[in-house]
């Protein structure tokens, strides 16, 4: 079974890829549909994904590190 970070990862990949392919394929249209379709389909997935990323990388290392005790 895969971590949870790994499968946060993993989400955050496909999200990432859905949003390329979304705005790979608007490229190919000259229509302004097309240029609002890359604005507000494609790049809300790949911000989405990037910050889903970046959120499973703060919360992992947030919930791994050990408090430091203080000396006496």
């Amino acid at each position: 079974m895969a971590a949870p970070i790994e499968r946060r990862i993993r989400w955050s990949g496909l999200i990432i890829a859905l949003g390329l392919v979304v705005q790979s394929l608007t490229l190919f249209w000259t229509h302004p549909l097309s240029f609002m379709a890359f604005l507000l389909i494609g790049c809300p997935l790949v911000a989405a994904g990037l910050l889903l990323y970046l959120y499973s990388l703060v919360s992992h290392t947030a919930s791994t590190e050990t408090p430091v005790q203080p000396s006496r």
